[in-house]
């Protein structure tokens, strides 16, 4: 039999009711609910198994003294106040769970199945211990009214363990009397990943964490400061290990996107189908094991923000054509999808590459390389900046120790003087790893020059200083006389010894590294330094 639904609006009048009964079993109609309006008038909801009868039944309702109107409706009220309320509960993030007196679950959200891995139909009308253990069992509150807010619980769910923070309070009457309680609770794992992420946006990368003393660094900070108010491309160039993130990250903090999001991605870690799926999204059922209702790619997350594209040098052609794109067009199109999605997102790429030697072996796309070198920025290797050293040092060296909990040590005068000798191919990436490995395995408060010669990735200096000098092909050569006459052997000596102290300054500009690299003392390096007039 077929259900209906009628409001009937009436003028109040004595016995009014009885006749609307009195034609309910006339017609027979089997009456499932009803519900009066007060002032207004009833609703009734009804199986009938004829439409004859209903429209029978309808037209004699319509002929009663006193009713006013008679029409079908959807629902009965109390349904259309539980379908308001449902759709209330499923509208917040918290997992609502509402129990009555007994402790019986009345109600509960879809975020709450979610947490508790249920089926609300299979929850509702059973009782709440039965889903929450006794870690969170509604009965101390409902014995003694007591709430409590933000209590970590692990509830046991078969196997399982549920994490959660759970808060609960009372419900009661008009009279003061315990008729149920609620319970909102939240995801212990989602919560501490909102923190996280919440702590990171108010700890933003600035300028101020580039640690630097050298005249290059100082400019270059400088000219990126200025570069990071406007929104024009930005093509980071340096070697391994140089800090380009950490600019990029710089940049978009002292911008005006500074408040959106700053997402980075590294070009070489993924392959290219993934690559393009992560930076562009698809659409649902684009391939296989595509997400239900698709995915945003990572430039309509970073809209309104900063996208670093990290070693940009080692995206396919492919990429680079729908990349380019973007950068003139200012839209993106999902993978499987049609529609263009205008998107507005600064992007800061990095490269360690020689793009222009790429573009001559036709790698990578001139039109491309163009878009992104709007406003190139070049960091400086270590080995360019050895000023540096001795602050960058100390500074990683009090970073580790914090996150090892180990007291701070100190680099003694010799082995800050031997760091800056050294060469640094990974850069200060490599000097973070060595100091770490070094504070891990020294157990004392000072760092010497025989702890990096033990544990350190380091080169002796002399030797350093002698391949340097054959690297360089600056091969120390005496003249020889055209009229055969010789000069002095003390003049050939000091002739000898002033290119070899100039071409060593080269290398290793303050005076003690000098002496160390040759094996003599600094006040002799100035010494010779003020005789040669060097």
């Amino acid at each position: 039999m077929q259900e209906y639904v009628v409001r009937i609006d009436f003028i109040d009048c004595l016995g009014l009711g009885y006749e609307i009964f009195k034609i309910t079993e006339k017609n027979s109609i089997d009456k499932i609910a009803m519900e009066v309006i007060p002032g207004l008038g009833m609703v009734i909801k009804f199986r009938c198994p004829l439409e004859s009868l209903v429209k029978k039944f309808v037209e004699e309702l319509r002929a009663v003294a006193g009713i006013t109107a008679v029409r079908f409706s959807e629902q009965m009220p109390y349904e259309d106040r539980e379908y308001k309320l449902r759709t209330i509960l499923n509208s917040v993030s918290e997992g609502i769970i509402a129990v009555d007196e007994k402790g019986d679950v009345t109600h509960i959200n879809d975020v709450a199945c979610n947490i508790f891995h249920c089926d609300a139909s299979k929850v509702v009308g059973f009782a709440a211990d039965e889903l929450l253990d006794d870690a969170a069992s509604p009965i101390d509150t409902l014995h003694t009214g007591k709430s409590y807010k933000l209590q970590e619980r692990r509830i046991k769910q078969g196997e399982k363990k549920i994490h959660v923070l759970i808060s609960c309070i009372p419900v009661k009457s008009d009279h003061g009397q315990i008729i149920g309680a609620v319970y909102t609770v939240q995801d212990f794992h989602k919560v501490k990943k909102i923190i996280a992420q919440v702590d990171e946006k108010k700890r933003l990368t600035t300028f101020e964490d580039i640690i630097c003393q050298s005249q290059q660094m100082t400019e270059l900070i400088a000219s990126a400061r200025t570069v990071s108010k406007s929104s024009s491309t930005v093509l980071l160039r340096g070697e391994s290990g140089t800090g380009k993130e950490l600019f990029a990250r710089a940049i978009h903090a002292d911008s005006g996107r500074c408040k959106a999001s700053f997402i980075a991605i590294n070009c070489t870690a993924l392959s290219e189908n993934l690559l393009e799926s992560e930076l562009f999204g698809y659409e649902e059922g684009s391939f296989t094991g595509a997400v239900k209702g698709g995915k945003k790619g990572l430039f309509e997350q970073a809209d309104g923000g900063t996208l670093f594209l990290d070693e940009i040098g080692e995206i396919s052609h492919k990429l680079q054509v729908r990349l380019l794109r973007v950068l003139q067009e200012g839209v993106i199109r999902r993978i499987g999808g049609d529609a263009e999605i205008p998107v507005d997102v600064r992007i800061v790429a990095a490269t360690h590459r020689n793009l222009e030697e790429m573009m001559r072996a036709g790698e990578f796309r001139e039109d491309l390389y163009y878009r992104l070198n709007v406003i190139p920025l070049t960091i400086f290797p270590l080995r360019e900046r050895r000023a540096d050293i001795p602050l960058l040092a100390q500074h990683l060296i009090r970073k580790i120790c914090k996150k090892l909990a180990k007291p701070e040590v100190h680099l003694s005068h010799g082995s800050v003087e031997f760091l800056m000798q050294q060469e640094w191919p990974g850069n200060v990436r490599q000097l973070e790893n060595m100091l770490e490995r070094l504070i891990n395995l020294v157990d004392t408060p000072e760092i010497s020059v025989r702890h990096l010669r033990l544990w350190g990735d380091v080169a002796n200096p002399v030797r350093a200083a002698a391949e340097a000098a054959a690297s360089d092909d600056k091969r120390i050569e005496v003249e020889i006389p055209n009229d055969g006459k010789w000069p002095q052997l003390k003049e050939i000596v000091a002739d000898v010894e002033k290119k070899v102290i100039r071409q060593v300054l080269k290398k290793y500009p303050s005076s003690r590294m000098a002496g160390q690299a040759l094996g003599v003392s600094n006040t002799t390096i100035l010494n010779k330094i003020k005789i040669y007039e060097l």
